[in-house]
């Protein structure tokens, strides 16, 4: 199972919160993959980087068009889960309030990596860092039950199943749960 945590040759990871230089371009990232309204997902970002045990990455490509501090191609966040929030409440909702793996865990809320640049180990190394970040003994993530690609992904990195599949809100696509206990990065040969 892969557990770097370091940017892939080429790259860099740059810290993700609203203010910072590459967040409006993170937000436009996210809108390239999930269509939607740009203020609301600056909102959704913004909302976030406000929780407990918040964490954020953005991945860089420097090559020189993005300035000289590259081009943002991908970004992560995530945070504690806790009762109260609605992610953390839908999920205690299917598998029970007292499930173990609810209890002092971090959720990995967004993942995403710009479609041409898929393949080239920025996004388990933007995940790998986020979660070596965090301070939980557990994350825990959601992702359509459709996307194989990204399931693939996290089950390489060492994530289970946690519930098979629901509907988070109506008309939506159903999500699979899936939790992790931390894996902490073995330094780099």
């Amino acid at each position: 199972m892969p557990s770097a945590s370091k940017p892939p040759t080429g790259y860099r990871f740059a810290p993700l919160r609203p203010g910072t230089p590459h967040f409006d371009e993170a937000v436009h990232r996210y809108l390239a993959i999930w269509p939607g309204e740009a203020q609301g997902i600056a909102d959704f970002f913004t909302r976030y980087a406000a929780l407990p045990d918040y964490q954020g990455l953005v991945a860089l490509r420097a090559d020189g068009e993005g300035g000289a501090n590259g081009t943002t191609v991908g970004h992560g966040f995530g945070v504690r889960s806790l009762p109260g929030n609605w992610w953390h409440d839908k999920v205690a909702a299917q598998v029970g309030a007292e499930h173990p793996a609810l209890r002092d865990a971090w959720v990995l809320v967004n993942l995403a990596v710009s479609p041409e640049e898929r393949g080239r180990g920025i996004g388990g190394a933007l995940m790998e860092a986020l979660l070596a970040a965090q301070p939980c003994p557990r994350a825990l993530l959601s992702t359509e039950v459709g996307n194989a690609t990204a399931r693939r992904l996290y089950e390489r990195h060492g994530w289970s199943y946690l519930h098979p599949g629901f509907v988070f809100t109506s008309g939506d696509q159903p999500f699979v749960v899936m939790a992790r206990p931390r894996l902490f990065a073995t330094p780099a040969d």
